[in-house]
C-alpha cells in the first residue's frame, strides 16, 4: 500500500513539472512579438531577344500549285535567314493551313471554289535583339508577305540575374518598413522567424503589326523598357 501511494505521490510530481513546463513554453510563445512586413522589388531593363512571326500564303485554283508555290517561296525564306546567321534551331513551323476560297456572288446553295489558299507560318527567333528589324525585312525581301508580329523578351539568363536583384531589392524594403515599425513602437528587431518568396513578374512585349504584302515598313523596331519584379513576405522577431 505504501508503494502504490509513493508512485502515485511520484506521478503527480512528474504531471505537475510537465504541466509547469508546458505552461512556460505557451507563456514564453505568447511573449514572442513578431513584425509582418511584405514588400516588393522591381528592376528595370531592355528586352535583349525578340521572336518575330511571319508567313508566307499563296492562292491558286490548283491545290497542289498553291502549295508547291508556297513551299519554293517559304524555303527561299528560311535559306536567306540561315543565310544571314540564323541557327535552324531557331526557326520552327508554327502553323499550315490549306482551304477553298468560295466565290461569294454565287448563291448560298451551289458555291463555287475561286481558288485554294495556302499559309505557311514561321517563327523567327532572334538572341541578338539589334538584328530584328533587319531579319523582319530580310525575310519579307524574301517572299513572305504577312508579318503578325514581334514579341520582345528577355532571355532566361538575364531573368535569373534580374530576379535575383530584384529579390534583394525586396527584402531591403521589407526590413526598412519592419525598422521603421520597431522604432515607432519601441521594439528591436533580433531575427527572422520566416520568410516567404512569391513568384513575381517576368514581362513579355508584343509589338501588333500590320506588315502585309510588304505594304508598310516594320523597321525601326523599339522594345522600350520592362519591369521584373519580386516580392517577399517577412516574419521578424523583436524584443
Amino acid at each position: 500500500m505504501m508503494r502504490r501511494m509513493i508512485l502515485l505521490f511520484v506521478a503527480c510530481i512528474v504531471l505537475a513539472a510537465a504541466a509547469i513546463g508546458g505552461a512556460t513554453a505557451a507563456e514564453e510563445t505568447v511573449k514572442e512579438r513578431l513584425i509582418h512586413t511584405s514588400a516588393t522589388g522591381e528592376v528595370t531593363t531592355t528586352p535583349d531577344q525578340a521572336e518575330i512571326s511571319v508567313s508566307v500564303q499563296t492562292e491558286n485554283p490548283d491545290p497542289k500549285r498553291a502549295q508547291s508555290d508556297n513551299a519554293a517561296i517559304m524555303a527561299g525564306v528560311i535559306a536567306a535567314l540561315k543565310g544571314a546567321g540564323v541557327a535552324e534551331a531557331d526557326l520552327k513551323t508554327t502553323g499550315f493551313s490549306l482551304y477553298p476560297v468560295y466565290d461569294e456572288s454565287d448563291s448560298i446553295f451551289a458555291k463555287n471554289i475561286k481558288y485554294y489558299r495556302v499559309t505557311n507560318t514561321l517563327l523567327i527567333r532572334v538572341k541578338d535583339i539589334g538584328t530584328a528589324g533587319n531579319l523582319l525585312d530580310l525575310a519579307v525581301a524574301n517572299g513572305a508577305n504577312n508579318v503578325n508580329g514581334v514579341t520582345f523578351q528577355i532571355s532566361d539568363a538575364k531573368q535569373l540575374s534580374l530576379r535575383n536583384e530584384a529579390l534583394t531589392a525586396a527584402v531591403g524594403r521589407a526590413r526598412a518598413d519592419a525598422d521603421a515599425v520597431a522604432r515607432a513602437t519601441g521594439l528591436t528587431i533580433t531575427g527572422v522567424r520566416e520568410i516567404t518568396v512569391s513568384g513575381g513578374y517576368m514581362p513579355v512585349a508584343r509589338a501588333e503589326m500590320s506588315y502585309a504584302d510588304g505594304k508598310a515598313a516594320a523597321t525601326p523596331l523599339q522594345p522600350g523598357e520592362m519591369t521584373v519584379s519580386a516580392s517577399v513576405s517577412v516574419s521578424y522577431i523583436c524584443a
